[in-house]
């Protein structure tokens, strides 16, 4: 069973959460729960739940504050924050932090069990890999005998998730290299050295793809079947050519997800945008709303993709609109300028101007 501990402070939510769900039907044990961030820590660290499901606003000690505390003691620990406030701060501090997953009230049952099986679905596998691990390589005892007659102190998982994140594809090749030279050519060359080493990084590997959502099937047989390490580590080259084609597919796959969805989310946007820029209280709070993401986020990635602001590129599609109007139609310069969102029409004037050159009146009578 999956362990969960709730805190939460409003009483009404945290009876309803406890007593709306059939933890055991979901492979759930719910071990505790508290008011405040405050007395939930010993609880917590009395019952060692798997899953510790918090909400981010309570009196003493809040939600995230807890979440750094018990990360600290419990560092397996998968943590589900519950939040009322749809602030993309809150998000972000709980991505520091190490949150499994950030969902907003209100919540329904089925959504928050979705939530915790997806979460308590990790853990399992992450116990599997443990133990796959450790009969893998005879056993834990004697692999531990050896590493502590070298120097090596494991693979550095930190180091090798944020170049999954940040690296780019050209540098796979001079990473791996300098990793290598990093452990060391007397570790390194031990082959049961490289064992533990290769299938640490493959499984790093394989949640970053997992984390981004990559079929199995997508993933080519040699780099997804830990059956084939076996095949590889035979020899220093053989080792470092499979773990470069790894990271190669790893950082090909990141880089085409981010443009795929990307383009789909400024594609949305651009459609949203055709769609409403007569709306003289369009802003970029109502497009981020209707997107799905916080306004700060939106603007980052829409200039990044467009090369321009919101701004900028609302305010094109209203004048390349405005001037449609004017060399189409026989309205007047303050109904053309209310028809694209502009309710004052000497502010629609100025912009016009700004972006044309010319004034409206002047345009109209050029392409007469």
């Amino acid at each position: 069973m999956i362990k969960i501990f709730l805190a939460e402070d409003e009483a009404i939510i945290r009876r309803g959460i406890r007593d709306s769900i059939d933890w055991e039907a979901n492979g759930l044990e719910f071990v505790g729960e508290a008011g405040d961030g405050e007395y939930a820590y010993p609880l917590i660290l009395k019952t060692e739940p798997d899953i510790l499901l918090t909400d981010v606003k309570m009196p003493f000690m809040d939600g995230l504050e807890l979440s750094r505390l018990v990360k600290k003691s419990l560092p397996n620990i998968k943590i589900i924050i519950l939040s009322g406030y749809n602030e993309f701060d809150y998000a972000k501090e709980a991505i520091k932090i190490g949150i499994s997953d950030y969902l907003l009230k209100p919540i329904t049952s089925a959504s928050l069990v979705d939530a915790l099986k997806r979460v308590a679905e990790t853990i399992r596998e992450e116990r599997e890999r443990t133990r796959l691990l450790e009969r893998y390589f005879v056993s834990y005892e004697k692999y531990t005998e050896f590493l502590d007659k070298t120097d090596y102190s494991g693979v550095d998982r930190k180091l090798i998730e944020d170049f999954l994140k940040l690296g780019s594809v050209e540098e796979c090749g001079p990473f791996i290299d300098e990793y290598f030279a990093a452990v060391g050519e007397h570790n390194y060359k031990s082959l049961l050295l490289r064992q533990y080493m290769t299938v640490d990084i493959f499984y790093c590997v394989q949640e970053f793809l997992k984390s981004l959502k990559v079929e199995t099937d997508e993933i080519p047989e040699t780099l997804r079947d830990i059956k084939e390490i076996p095949k590889v580590i035979g020899g220093v080259e053989t080792t470092v050519a499979y773990l470069k084609a790894l990271f190669h597919f790893a950082l090909s796959a990141r880089d085409k997800c981010s443009n795929d969805r990307y383009g789909n989310l400024i594609r949305e946007a651009r459609a949203y945008i055709a769609e409403h820029f007569a709306r003289s209280d369009f802003s970029l709070n109502m497009i981020s709303a209707h997107i799905g993401v916080s306004p700060s986020y939106f603007s980052s990635i829409f200039k990044q993709e467009m090369g321009q602001s919101f701004v900028e590129y609302l305010t094109k599609v209203r004048i390349d609109k405005a001037c449609e109007l004017l060399k189409c139609t026989n309205l007047r310069t303050a109904e053309i300028g209310e028809s694209v969102g502009y309710n004052d029409p000497h502010y629609f004037s100025a912009t016009f101007k700004k972006i044309m050159g010319q004034s409206p009146k002047d345009y109209k009578a050029g392409e007469s």
